[in-house]
């Protein structure tokens, strides 16, 4: 896998953590991405140089481990979908198929709560109150996000030579990055 096919996969793992931590209280919600490069989020909690190096080099160390983890996770809900596509599908092995998909899921999701556990030894308390305080802002900005590509994907389903697509459908305008 090369970086250009790695940053959704990573993108993806992150933004799914930081859903699933929310829900499940375990830890505050973190920006999406390398927040810690971003210079709005840089600046509001006045991270140093140094901070934004530890920060790199600890997502760095799990970034193999992610990916690994997400393919892990889609491997194992595509067992289930075809197994659920099956007409005469053993429950037996479907609910198999579901434990080894929701254990798969909770290896990644605590991964990346082990992660941002190691992040949060590099900020000082008053940044990490800022990382909570914030926590709302950045779901919402995630959520934002993720309904975006759902309606991106839709229209690329829908062509102009698909029934239901726009005549004149042209492709989604490319994203524009998060603003602090």
């Amino acid at each position: 896998m090369n970086a250009r096919t790695s940053r959704p996969v990573l993108a993806a793992a992150v933004a799914a953590a930081g859903v699933t931590l929310a829900a499940s209280a375990q830890m505050p919600e973190i920006p999406p991405g390398k927040w810690w490069k971003r210079p709005a989020i840089v600046q509001k909690l006045e991270l140093t140089t140094e901070q934004q190096e530890k920060l790199e080099e600890i997502f760095a160390k799990n970034r193999r481990a992610f990916i690994d983890l997400k393919a892990d996770v889609d491997r194992r809900q595509l067992d289930v979908e075809e197994l659920m596509a099956k007409k005469d599908s053993d429950p037996k092995k479907v609910s198999d198929a579901i434990d080894a998909s929701e254990q798969a899921k909770a290896r990644l999701r605590k991964s990346i709560s082990m992660m941002v556990l190691e992040m949060r030894g590099v900020l000082t308390d008053k940044q990490w109150q800022q990382v909570v305080d914030r926590r709302e802002e950045w779901r919402q900005e995630r959520n934002q996000e993720l309904r975006d590509r759902m309606r991106e994907n839709r229209l690329r389903r829908r062509g102009p030579d698909r029934p239901g697509g726009p005549p004149d459908a042209a492709p989604p305008a490319p994203r524009e990055a998060p603003k602090e």
